[in-house]
């Protein structure tokens, strides 16, 4: 591997690992969380979305997934509200 990659992932682990160790662990959890729920409900509204015959749909990537992670419901409402304004 590339030792930039390394260099990262020895960033992002020690940054983990303080989290873990002065208790603010529960915020990265909270946003795993948020997260695994928006990719959820993303699939639903676009589910149930299809089915009232609406055309547009916001796709599942990392960029949705973090913002609805990051911000939760507004986030979810964000995406849809720009997605139907774009068109």
């Amino acid at each position: 591997m590339d030792p930039v990659v390394w260099l990262v992932m020895a960033i992002a682990f020690i940054f983990f690992a303080y989290l873990f160790y002065v208790g603010q662990f529960k915020w990265l959890v909270s946003v795993v969380r948020n997260m695994g729920l928006g990719v959820v409900g993303i699939l639903g509204a676009n589910a149930v979305l299809g089915i009232a015959g609406f055309a547009t749909t916001v796709g599942v990537n990392a960029v949705t997934v973090v913002v609805v992670g990051l911000l939760g419901l507004p986030g979810f409402l964000l995406l849809y509200g720009a997605r139907f304004l774009v068109g």
